[in-house]
């Protein structure tokens, strides 16, 4: 009878040690690192379109757009600044290659955030 005891704290301690083991894994492998997209925009667009999204000289010169045109922003739809952004367009690279799908949403959203609020 204390071999089956000893068998039965064995079984109990394995799966719940694996048991906690798995879970804590499943939640360690979860989480994500929060997305900064305004550092995402000055480590891969600011060279280009400079930190405010008006361009710098190496960005007027490759015809970059000033993003914090107010008449800019209200042209281009969403789907034309993702398409940008995932496939590039005329100097620009395309980014898909080294951005998450996420990293991008974020960033097109960033680049609407570039525009001057209008006051009331």
């Amino acid at each position: 009878m204390g071999d089956w005891k000893r068998v039965m704290w064995y079984a109990v301690f394995f799966f719940a040690f694996f048991g906690m083991y798995s879970g804590f894994l499943a939640v360690w492998g979860q989480e994500e690192e929060e997305i900064n997209p305004k550092k995402l925009f000055e480590y891969h667009c600011a060279t280009c379109h400079g930190e405010d999204g008006k361009g710098t000289k190496r960005g007027r010169e490759l015809k970059a757009p000033n993003l914090a045109d107010p008449d800019w922003q209200v042209k281009k739809k969403d789907s034309e600044i993702l398409d940008s952004i995932v496939n590039g367009k005329n100097k620009m690279p395309r980014w898909s290659d080294k951005l998450k799908p996420e990293e991008i949403q974020a960033l097109a959203r960033y680049i609407r955030k570039l525009a001057p609020k209008k006051r009331s």
